[in-house]
C-alpha cells in the first residue's frame, strides 16, 4: 500500500486496529489527535510510561496534534485530506461535522477521497445515537448468550471482538474502494458506515444459520461444537487437550489411533448424529480412556493419525515457545527514550521484511507534516511550537 496515506481521527481500539493493519500494509497512516491525545494513552498497563495498549495498535503510524475546535486546526486538517486517499473516524454520529469533516465538505476538499466511520450502531437509525463498548455490542448482537460454560450464564468472549470485527470489515471495505477507485476508475464512492454490532452478527452466522432455518435457539455449551463431537476438551493425566472430528468419516481412525476399537460400532456412537444425543455418556467414556495417559502421548499419537489436536496453550507458553518463532508472530520495537524493547503480535499479512515503527508521541510529527503540506513557517512554528 506504499503511496497510500490515511488520515487517522480515530481512538481507542476498533478505528486503531484498523489502521495499524493498513499501515503496516505499507500506508502512510497519520493521526490526527487533539491536545489531549487519544484516550488510551493514559491505559494501563505502561512499560516505562508507555501505554501498552496504545502502543500496540498505533505502531507505524505519524501524529499530528490539532486543535479541531480551532480554525487553524480545522485549516490544517483540510489541507491534510486534499492529499489523502482514505479518512476514517470512530466518533460518535454528528461529530465530525462539527469538527469541518461533513461528507459534503469532504467531497469538495478532495472527490476522491475514500471515508470510513466505525460506530456502535451505525450512522443513521434508532440506535445511532447510544454509546457503546465492546461488552455492550456483545450483549445486544447475542454474542454473549452463544459463550459460557454448559448450561450457565452469557459470558463475554474473552477478547474485544466486537471491535476486533468491525476493524477488519472497514480494512476489507477500504480495500474494496481503492480498488474501485485505482484498478476501476471508480470516480465516486460511497462513505462506508461500519456498525459493530452489524458486524457482531455477520460474525454469528451460524447461530443465526441454525436458529434462522430449524428454529434451535443456541445457547452457551463451553468449548463443545453445536454439530460435532468428539470436538471440545478432554482430560488426560496431566492437562487438557482438544480434540476436533469435522467428519463423520474421521471416527473410526480415531478410535483405532487411541486404542478403542469397541467405540467404533457401539450403537450411541457409530454416527455422528447419535453422538451428539450421547455427548455426555461419550465425554464420560472418553475422558476415562484418555486420563490414563498424558497429554504429550495422545497429542503424538492423533497427529501419527492425522486426527486434528492440540494442548491448550496459554499466553505465555505461546510467547515462549518455538512455533511462535517460526511463524514470526512478534515484532521487537525500541520505545520510549531509553529505547528499551517492547514486542508486540505481527500482522500475519505484513511483509516478514517489515521492520516496524514504535506507536508515535503525540504530536510527535507535527512539524514534519506541516512542512509536508507547504504551511508557511508562522503557522507551523504556532502549531507545532
Amino acid at each position: 500500500m506504499k503511496g497510500i496515506r490515511v488520515v487517522d481521527m480515530t481512538s481507542a481500539l476498533s478505528g486503531p486496529f484498523c489502521t495499524w493493519l493498513l499501515a503496516s500494509l505499507g500506508a502512510d497512516v497519520i493521526k490526527v489527535e487533539n491536545p489531549t491525545g487519544d484516550i488510551v494513552r493514559n491505559t494501563p498497563p505502561f512499560k516505562d510510561d508507555i501505554g501498552v495498549y496504545f502502543a500496540s495498535v498505533n505502531r507505524n503510524k505519524r501524529s499530528i496534534k490539532l486543535d479541531l475546535k480551532s480554525e487553524k486546526g480545522k485549516l490544517v486538517l483540510h489541507k491534510l485530506l486534499a492529499t489523502a486517499d482514505v479518512f476514517i473516524e470512530n466518533m460518535r454520529p454528528g461529530v465530525r461535522n462539527r469538527l469541518g469533516c461533513s461528507e459534503a465538505i469532504l467531497k469538495k476538499i478532495n472527490p476522491s477521497l475514500i471515508t470510513a466511520s466505525i460506530t456502535g450502531f451505525g450512522q443513521k437509525g434508532s440506535l445511532s445515537d447510544r454509546p457503546a463498548y465492546d461488552i455492550i455490542v456483545q450483549a445486544m448482537s447475542g454474542m454473549m448468550s452463544i459463550n459460557g460454560e454448559l448450561n450457565g450464564k452469557p459470558t463475554r468472549v474473552g477478547f474485544s471482538i466486537g471491535d476486533i470485527s468491525a476493524a477488519m470489515f472497514t480494512t476489507i471495505g477500504v480495500l474494496q474502494r481503492l480498488y474501485e477507485r485505482d484498478a476501476q476508475g471508480a470516480e465516486d464512492s460511497s462513505h462506508l458506515d461500519v456498525s459493530m454490532l452489524a458486524c457482531q452478527w455477520a460474525c454469528l452466522e451460524n447461530a443465526f444459520a441454525r436458529y434462522l432455518n430449524t428454529g434451535v435457539v443456541p445457547s452457551p455449551i463451553g468449548s463443545r461444537h453445536p454439530s460435532s463431537t468428539p470436538f471440545e476438551t478432554y482430560p488426560t493425566s496431566d492437562q487438557d487437550i482438544v480434540i476436533g472430528l469435522g467428519d463423520n468419516k474421521d471416527w473410526q481412525p480415531f478410535c483405532e489411533a487411541i486404542d478403542f476399537p469397541e467405540l467404533i460400532k457401539d450403537p450411541r456412537f457409530h454416527e455422528i448424529e447419535v453422538r451428539l444425543k450421547n455427548r455426555d455418556a461419550l465425554d464420560e467414556v472418553l475422558g476415562a480412556h484418555l486420563s490414563k495417559k498424558s497429554s504429550s502421548y495422545w497429542i503424538e499419537t492423533l497427529i501419527k493419525h492425522s486426527i486434528p489436536c492440540s494442548i491448550v496453550e496459554n499466553i505465555k507458553s505461546i510467547s515462549e515457545n518455538m512455533i511462535s518463532q517460526e511463524y514470526h508472530a512478534f515484532s521487537e520495537i525500541e520505545m520510549g527514550k531509553n529505547k528499551n524493547k517492547m514486542k508486540f503480535v505481527r500482522n500475519p499479512l505484513a511483509s516478514r521484511e517489515l521492520i516496524e515503527k514504535p506507536a508515535p508521541y503525540l504530536g510527535q510529527h507535527t512539524r514534519e507534516i506541516l512542512k509536508e503540506l507547504g504551511c508557511e513557517n508562522s503557522l507551523i512554528e504556532d502549531l507545532a511550537g
